[in-house]
């Protein structure tokens, strides 16, 4: 990545500039790392992360003040919405289908989330950074940059972030949210299959293990799960945060099931649509369930993948994982006993 060190090169403007885009929050530096990434590069983009920057990438990091001072007066124009999921359950596939209605973009799995999450979840243990006004106004602002550049923004947030929707609802005025899952016999089943199952399971496990403890106050120890309940564990993590969002019945949060997104796409992605206030008709959403969408794999679009071969993975780990799904199950019902929330996600989202 390539430095500039101008600060009036990244904030004439600022407000007017989807170009210049908020990549990272270093919370000990407080600052924030401003990219020049074009509409195509994030259109294209599966992460946000590291991975969609080049050598050629111009960039630099400023304070967080001077960008919030920029930022504090600008008004919303329409607000992001919001995906939150529980992983590996269609969520990028969503997205790329709503970018490709009218005067929308979607950004998939920004950084800065990421980093406010892990945060938030310090918080309840007295070990955060920013205070809760700190975290709502970096949330605010950063409402604010990702709704530039198109009339409709759609936010998906990494699969640890769900924690954070409260928050948004708060100071993002109208945001809308949709919560994507599958049921969890489903979702361990997905994630034992993958080619490298036990790093994905443990890649995120102690800030969901963190998060799920202090939801419920159930005594667990990450060393002594095994890879069928850690992949429970990050469905249960994510569905109890949603259905806790949802008990505050404001109407602005859609559960969607990926079962019955794969049965009926173009149903499926009108109502999603409808729900976030995107406009659509029904030459928009064939276009979209005609593309190249559903036949590529959405993380890797250079891979082909469809209904079919989900459904063959799906079927192979059954058959190869059988004992290890059945306990996980059997664990996350012991679970239930023990607490009110488990007991709420299973019965909404199971």
């Amino acid at each position: 990545m390539n430095a500039s060190n101008s600060l009036t090169d990244w904030t004439n403007n600022l407000p007017e500039r989807a170009d210049i885009f908020p990549h990272s929050l270093n919370l000990i530096n407080d600052n924030v790392l401003l990219v020049e990434l074009s509409a195509d590069e994030i259109r294209a983009a599966s992460f946000l992360d590291q991975r969609v920057l080049q050598q050629t990438t111009r960039g630099t990091w400023i304070a967080w003040q001077a960008i919030a001072d920029i930022f504090e007066k600008t008004p919303f124009g329409n607000p992001p919405s919001y995906i939150f999921h529980v992983g590996h359950c269609g969520s990028t596939l969503l997205s790329r289908l709503l970018q490709r209605l009218e005067a929308t973009q979607s950004l998939r799995e920004p950084l800065p989330l990421r980093v406010l999450a892990q945060d938030l979840a310090d918080a309840a243990e007295g070990r955060s950074f920013l205070s809760h006004e700190s975290l709502l106004e970096r949330l605010q602002v950063l409402s604010k940059m990702w709704s530039r550049g198109a009339d409709h923004t759609v936010v998906k947030a990494t699969s640890i972030c769900t924690d954070l929707l409260p928050a948004i609802r708060s100071v993002v005025p109208g945001a809308r949210f949709v919560f994507v899952f599958n049921r969890p016999e489903t979702h361990i089943t997905t994630l034992l299959a993958g080619e490298n199952a036990l790093q994905d399971l443990k890649g995120f496990a102690q800030i969901r293990l963190q998060r799920l403890k202090q939801a419920t106050g159930l005594e667990l120890v990450l060393h002594e799960l095994n890879p069928g309940q850690l992949a429970a564990l990050s469905w249960l993590s994510e569905t109890v945060s949603a259905v806790s969002s949802l008990d505050a019945q404001a109407g602005d949060i859609l559960p969607l099931d990926f079962e019955v997104f794969i049965a009926q796409p173009a149903e499926t992605l009108r109502s999603t649509a409808d729900f976030l206030g995107i406009a659509t008709d029904s030459g928009n959403i064939e276009s979209a369930i005609q593309s190249d969408v559903l036949r590529t794999y959405s993380k890797a679009p250079e891979h082909e993948y469809n209904a079919d071969t989900r459904a063959a993975i799906l079927a192979n780990s059954r058959s190869a994982f059988s004992g290890e799904i059945r306990d996980a199950m059997t664990w996350m019902d012991g679970l239930a006993a023990d607490s009110e929330l488990v007991a709420s996600s299973l019965e909404k989202f199971g």
